[in-house]
């Protein structure tokens, strides 16, 4: 496993809530991907992948899309996989034939959830619907003007409809509003920027309260009497330091013991957790994108010797916050008491930690190949991110932030 990179990209309900993950594959044995990757091998590796690692420990309780091949139409009892929690996306590149219906037909059988991808409607695909629960419209590719149309084509065959490759919110919004079921895309990880817009007044106090915990100048006496004034704030604090995750052998009974005991930079990131996990009006998956870039940035901070990894982490988690609040990161940065090299790395992905914030974000979007990684053992960084991508998913359980 430590060969491969497996992505994993969110799949979100009408209520923006996590439906399921797709899978996918890229190759960490060179810089740039080949333009002739073959898609069989690439699905063999994420089936290897998912039986080695285990389904669950990808994807948790959540379904997996995974793209299928010819072959594994040809050949449906190869596919290792139960079928409760896997979604098989015929590839749009599938020639629609006698065999490929028989494929078809008998993973139905077997119980498989079938979706077609990358889809834009022509008339080869009528004799393929009627035995496919999901269609994943290409947005881009369709006309705007002819969504409502290709939407309700396919809701009136009784396919559920995924909107695949959103890139605005405002898409996400009308194509709620057109009826479809499901959506893909890094709607909800870039902000809707209108001009003049500024911050709202609760997310500016928000703000503000972020910039005193990172400042450097805060003493430990500050920060826990800024903790403690937030009640709220004050009893998940207390509840994460108490929990499994600290492997603390004693109870903590107040806020100042805490930071204390675990030192400025450790309550400093877990606090500016707990507040941007209070933000009720985005996907949980922002705070898990999060964490993930948070830790691997730590980690790969760790691996190269670096001494402040507090800032890497740092760095990784500030890094959604142009989504959360919806508004530019340069204007959000202008608020933060940052030093100037995360500054940096936060406006412009420059620097060590913005180094690794642009490797964080490449492979979580699955594309390692638009990395000069020449410097960098490629198996190095996908154990980091699969060992981040783990404990982002344990945190989230045990902090009950989902």
């Amino acid at each position: 496993m430590s060969e491969y990179f497996i992505a994993r990209q969110p799949i979100f309900d009408r209520g923006l809530n996590l439906y399921a993950y797709e899978l996918l594959f890229r190759s960490s044995h060179v810089n740039h991907m080949p333009p002739d990757v073959d898609a069989e091998a690439a699905t063999a590796q994420v089936l290897s992948a998912s039986s080695d690692i285990g389904l669950k420990e990808l994807v948790g309780d959540h379904l997996a899309f995974i793209n299928l091949p010819h072959r594994f139409i040809d050949e449906p009892d190869l596919f290792p996989l139960p079928p409760d929690q896997v979604v098989l996306e015929v590839l749009e590149s599938v020639e629609i034939n006698s065999n490929t219906m028989d494929g078809i037909r008998s993973l139905v059988k077997k119980g498989f959830t079938i979706a077609l991808d990358d889809f834009v409607y022509h008339e080869r695909f009528d004799e393929v619907l009627p035995f496919v629960h999901i269609v994943k419209l290409e947005v881009p590719a369709i006309e705007e003007s002819a969504w409502a149309e290709e939407i309700q084509r396919l809701k009136a065959r009784g396919c559920r409809v995924l909107a695949e490759k959103i890139e605005t919110e405002e898409q996400f919004e009308m194509l709620v509003e057109l009826g479809c079921d499901y959506f893909q895309g890094y709607f909800f990880a870039r902000p809707k920027v209108v001009s003049g817009r500024r911050i709202a007044p609760s997310k500016l106090g928000m703000l503000q309260l972020l910039s005193r915990i990172n400042d450097p100048d805060t003493n430990i006496e500050t920060l826990g009497d800024l903790v403690s004034r937030d009640v709220a704030l004050s009893v998940r604090a207390l509840r994460y330091v108490n929990s499994a995750a600290t492997a603390l052998n004693r109870r903590i009974e107040s806020i100042h013991e805490a930071v204390i005991y675990l030192g400025r930079d450790t309550i400093r990131n877990w606090v500016a957790l707990f507040m941007l996990s209070s933000i009720d009006d985005k996907p949980s998956e922002l705070m898990i994108m999060a964490l993930i870039r948070g830790k691997f940035c730590e980690l790969l901070g760790d691996a190269a010797r670096k001494d402040d990894l507090g800032a890497y982490f740092t760095v990784g988690l500030f890094s959604i916050l142009d989504a959360l609040m919806d508004a530019p990161m340069a204007e959000i940065v202008q608020q933060l008491a940052v030093s100037d090299d995360m500054a940096e790395a936060l406006n412009n992905h420059r620097g060590a930690k913005g180094e690794a914030l642009t490797i964080a974000i490449a492979l979580e979007r699955g594309a390692p190949e638009t990395l000069d990684l020449s410097s960098l053992p490629s198996e190095l960084l996908a154990d980091l991110h699969h060992q981040a991508t783990l404990w982002a998913d344990e945190v989230m359980t045990e902090m009950d932030l989902g």
